[in-house]
């Protein structure tokens, strides 16, 4: 493994270990500081928009790269005591059904002048990591902290097979699942 490959496998751990720190840090710090109020917003919330609300947000994050991620939707439906599978699953189909419609508009946009400016950095990472070690390297890009959504178009704009984008849809409930025990054991110490 050449010089370039183990510092790139190296940071990206980091930025892995160092994100998912951050989100500890600042779920359990709203846990502690505004306990009440996010229980009271998520059932609020999921009351208002019920179950389709926290897919149609994830939705959101992840095909137009809306500002709320979709971590906080679970966080929301935890802050309700909502059940696990139904705000696992909301925000898990939302956020598979918004990647891929990311994809495939960047398959047919991914040429504009526009949008491939937004997504160079994005694409040479893929192109670096899909060059050394096909598949395996995109399914490592899901483990970086890059949004899925930014994930999602850079294959599309690279005009990868939908197979890449199954490749980013699997590796995307770990990602989920991983996120929920993060935000459950930050929220509830």
């Amino acid at each position: 493994m050449d010089r370039t490959v183990k510092y790139e496998t190296l940071f990206g751990i980091l930025r892995m270990v160092i994100s998912f720190a951050a989100l500890v840090a600042l779920v359990s710090f709203l846990g502690w500081a505004y306990r009440d109020e996010l229980s009271r917003f998520g059932s609020w919330f999921v009351s208002r928009f019920g179950v389709a609300g926290m897919g149609a947000g994830a939705f959101l994050a992840d095909s137009v790269h809306f500002p709320i991620p979709p971590q906080f939707y679970l966080l929301t439906g935890i802050a309700g005591g909502h059940e696990v599978v139904v705000v696992v699953l909301a925000v898990l189909v939302g956020s598979e059904l918004g990647g891929l419609t990311a994809f495939a508009l960047a398959r047919g946009l991914g040429r504009a002048p526009i949008v491939a400016r937004r997504l160079q950095s994005s694409r040479d990472l893929l192109t670096r990591l899909i060059d050394r070690q096909g598949y395996i390297g995109l399914a490592a890009a899901t483990l970086l902290p890059i949004s899925f959504s930014i994930l999602c178009m850079a294959s599309g704009a690279m005009r990868l097979p939908y197979k890449a984008y199954g490749v980013l849809a699997i590796m995307r409930v770990p990602r989920i699942l991983l996120s929920y025990v993060v935000i459950v054991l930050a929220w509830d110490p």
